[in-house]
This record gives structure tokens, sequence and C-alpha cells, in this order.
């Protein structure tokens, strides 16, 4: 121990295992307790190389062959790893279920594995077709987490610190959930986790309180009231596109997308089985 800490002082001191640049292209060394932080996290990193990114530092390095990058943030604590991999490094339940997937014909640009504090590692395979380009996350068992349209081109992950009022917030009303993934847009908090086998989508708002929680249903898990009103009121010409089931403060309800004629229908029965959006023919 007393060695591996005179080896770790020296590393840290002579900065010269760590060629760096800063937003401003200036060559820069991270302060000790970040260094410190890379690694006692990766202490066999090779070709190390320091940026700053937003408020994070970012070490762009190889580690068995792969390359990869890690985020340290202001405090010298680790909190995400990006590694760029193969698909043929994917865990053999997300590789099937993308060749089992609508999207299996599509070209892949690229495979990454997010690795980040306190969530469990997302796989995400991003493919293009056309002018059409999609992130697709996957948890480690295969399952999709969500597909994410990329409008912007942009490809950078960031990490992202679930906060613990929120991580209460779902311990409570889903024990033993396995947080995946979070994505904050005009202040709404959507956290994706795993529960009881099913991808899940809890939501909040700015002040952390809990708006509501969604996940995809097959038809054949709809009840059959719920199914009556829908065919009751849109005959065979519109096709059922998607399903979600949300929990809400105020009662479940089930969200039914449908389309014809290339136009969508946003549908939403509650579960005694009453429209509770006007049908929109």
């Amino acid at each position: 121990m007393k060695t591996r800490n005179l080896l770790l002082t020296a590393i840290l001191i002579s900065g010269l295992a760590f060629t760096s640049c800063n937003d401003d292209d200036d060559d820069y060394t991270p302060d000790g307790k970040i260094q410190e932080a890379f690694i006692t996290k990766y202490p066999n990193a090779e070709r190390v190389e320091w940026e700053k990114k937003y408020d994070h530092y970012v070490a762009d390095f190889y580690l068995d062959g792969i390359e990869r990058e890690a985020w340290i943030n202001a405090q010298g604590e680790w909190v995400m790893t990006e590694s760029d991999i193969r698909f043929n490094d994917l865990p053999a339940e997300v590789q099937s279920a993308f060749e089992a997937s609508e999207y299996k014909a599509w070209k892949i640009d690229d495979v990454d594995m997010l690795e980040r504090v306190e969530m469990e590692p997302v796989y995400v395979i991003e493919v293009e077709q056309g002018k059409q380009e999609f992130d697709l996350y996957y948890a480690a068992d295969g399952t999709l987490v969500k597909a994410v349209e990329d409008t912007d081109n942009d490809d950078e992950h960031r990490p992202a610190s679930v906060p613990e009022v929120l991580k209460t917030i779902i311990d409570t009303r889903y024990p033993g959930a396995v947080i995946l993934d979070m994505d904050i847009e005009k202040g709404i908090t959507e956290i994706d986790i795993r529960h009881n086998n099913k991808s899940k989508e809890v939501h909040f708002n700015s002040q952390n309180e809990w708006l509501y929680t969604s996940w995809d249903v097959r038809e054949a898990e709809v009840p059959a009231n719920v199914m009556k009103t829908i065919k009751d009121n849109y005959d065979n010409s519109y096709k059922i596109d998607d399903i979600e089931y949300e929990e809400r403060p105020n009662g479940d309800v089930y969200v039914f997308e449908l389309e014809k004629n290339d136009k969508d229908t946003l549908v939403i029965v509650d579960t005694e089985g009453n429209i509770v959006t006007p049908p929109t023919v």
C-alpha cells in the first residue's frame, strides 16, 4: 500500500502521464484530486489526454485496446465513462434484441457503453437510414430502454446525477427499481428505470414532484373494456401504432397512438373505459 501511494504521488506531481487541453486548447494538468480520482478508477489507463467540458474534467484514454472517455466532476468524483465498443462486444442479449428489432436493417454508425455513477450500464447503438438517425438505448438484458431521434447531430453523452429526493421517491414507489438514464427537458425530469422486468419512464416537475410514470404495453395486456372503447369509437381503418400505460396521481390511463392515412391520433382512455380526451377523427 505504501509503495502504491508513493507511486501515485509521483505521478500526480510529475504530470508526465497526462497531455491535456482545455476549452481554449491550452495545455494544462488537472489538479491532484482530479487526477487521483481518475488513477484510482483506472490505474492501467494508457495514452491519457485531458480536456475540460462544461464543468467537468474529461480524460480520453485507452484501456484493454478500447478508446474511452472518463468524466470527473469539480469535486474530484468519477461520474461517467463512455467506451467506444464494437457491435460484437455488446452483451449477447443486446445483440439479439437489436437483430430482432425494427432497426435491424438500419446502418450502425457507432456503439457506446455508458457507465454512470449510481446507474446500471447502458448500451447505445447509433443507427441511420436515409436522413433519419436514432440512438437506441439498451439495458444489459436486451431491453430497449428508449429510442431517441437525433435531430441535431449531437452524439455527445453527458453525465447525469439523480437528486437524492428523486431517488427516494423512486425507491418508495418502485422498490428494487434500477435507474438506467435521466434527461431534463423544458423543466421536466425523465428518469428511465427497470422495474418488475419492465422499462418505465418516471416524470417529475421542476419542484421534484412526481407527475406520472409510463411504460409500453401490448394490446393483449389491455383490459377488454378499454379495447372495446377504442373499437367502438374508431373503425378498422385506424391502426394502433403504440399503447402506453400511465400511472397518474388522479387515476391511471391507457394512451393510444392511432394512425390513419399518415395522420396520428392520440386517444386517452381511463381504466373504466372512458375516453379522457374527446375523440379526434
